[in-house]
């Protein structure tokens, strides 16, 4: 009997102590979150990949249309192409159509009234850089075939010779955003190596281009 009563005795002690491990475990379990499950990616989702700008999207076209009048005439297109190193430099190059006509030039000795034309083209290079979002400065480089008339005393006329001559222009202005990546450009340039045999009438030239 006393055996049983033992017995019942140490079940009885044991209750707090089995109650206390079970609130334990219960609090334990309670601090202890389960992660949800990854879901594997479907075959047919996109992939999120960040990836590089293709080369082709560096690239611009355009160019520009420009005149000047003077004691010359010049109307010209000039399609060009450009590749940006950066968001505000751009190298390219293209090819120039000039169409000219003089209505007065230099002898030697005096200027006379003329009506000569002229087509002037040739290839160009140019760098263009940008900077406080509104301005830009570059240089254009053109060596250019057109006919340079030249004046004979003995005969009292003017000889034709075609040339290729070099143009070196010097430039800047305003440059405005189009896009993501296209500009347009609205400035003036100079040719530092103008002289009277020049395709162009005068040192300075406007500047309208747009790239896209």
């Amino acid at each position: 009997m006393k055996k049983y009563l033992f017995l019942l005795l140490i079940f009885l002690l044991g209750l707090p102590n089995l109650d206390a491990q079970s609130d334990r475990f219960k609090k334990k379990n309670k601090k202890q979150t389960v992660a949800p499950a990854q879901t594997p990616a479907s075959e047919d989702a996109p992939a999120q990949v960040n990836q590089e700008p293709s080369i082709w999207d560096k690239f611009v076209f355009g160019g520009g249309a420009g005149f000047n009048f003077g004691n010359n005439t010049n109307i010209f297109l000039a399609p060009q192409v450009g590749y940006k190193v950066s968001d505000d430099w751009t190298v390219g190059g293209g090819y120039m159509y000039n169409y000219t006509r003089w209505n007065r030039i230099w002898n030697g000795i005096r200027w006379e009234e003329v009506n000569f034309e002229n087509q002037v083209h040739g290839p160009n290079i140019f760098t263009n850089l940008s900077f406080f979002e509104t301005l830009f400065v570059g240089t254009q480089v053109e060596y250019l075939n057109h006919d340079v008339y030249i004046y004979n005393f003995n005969t009292g006329g003017f000889d034709i010779t075609n040339e290729w001559t070099p143009v070196w222009f010097l430039q800047g202005g305003y440059m405005q955003k189009l896009g993501n990546k296209g500009q347009m450009l609205l400035g003036m340039r100079i040719n530092v190596l103008h002289d009277v045999d020049s395709p162009y009438s005068t040192s300075w030239a406007p500047i309208f281009q747009i790239f896209f």
